[in-house]
């Protein structure tokens, strides 16, 4: 914190466990703020409690010898519709972010990676959540395994070559604010590395 920033703390005075919901729980917490000129606030708030989230941007030749992004097609419950993502998903309790790179990777694509580096972090929504999201860059892909999906998963793998990717982004069915972050954090890597 900053000097000053006191008077835009707002302290926690209660908590209260409200819902599991599996992927997610909900806390009620009450907060009060001091706004240092005498003026005391009181409010309620609701805290979406989550695991950390990953992406993996990983990048193969396809048939052509273009540079393609492997993403995963898949329906998404919270737009009820199908979604073109970059592989992702929840970091288990006690599993490092890069491990669940990994292990989401191979599960979701069939790809493992040797090497996964760490090219972004950030809150996906710190108004109301507590969790982190890290993105990686997956390095020295092989196609090896089968998929290994969640039994509520229903995933096709698709190379989408990186140009086009890039056009797509905010467009049809490449509207996943988490996945158009994660492709911010690969285009600065690239710049950082020419």
């Amino acid at each position: 914190m900053r000097d000053g920033d006191e008077k835009l703390v707002w302290k926690e005075t209660d908590r209260k466990f409200d819902k599991d919901y599996r992927i997610f729980k909900t806390w009620l917490i009450d907060r009060e703020l001091d706004d240092g000129h005498g003026q005391k606030k009181q409010g309620k708030f609701v805290m979406v409690d989550s695991p950390d989230w990953i992406n993996v941007i990983a990048v193969v030749k396809n048939n052509e010898g273009k540079d393609c992004f492997i993403m995963v097609r898949q329906f998404r419950h919270g737009t009820g519709d199908i979604s073109l993502e970059f592989p992702a998903g929840l970091v288990d309790p006690g599993e490092e972010p890069e491990h669940a790179a990994f292990r989401e990777l191979r599960e979701e694509t069939g790809y493992k990676a040797d090497k996964m580096t760490l090219i972004g972090v950030a809150s996906p929504n710190c108004a109301f959540m507590n969790n982190t999201n890290y993105t990686f860059f997956a390095e020295g892909l092989e196609k090896i395994y089968q998929q290994d999906l969640d039994d509520d998963e229903a995933i096709d793998v698709v190379l989408v070559p990186v140009e086009e990717a890039a056009s797509g982004f905010g467009h049809g069915e490449m509207m996943n604010a988490i996945c158009i972050l994660s492709h911010y954090w690969y285009l600065k890597m690239k710049k950082s590395a020419d």
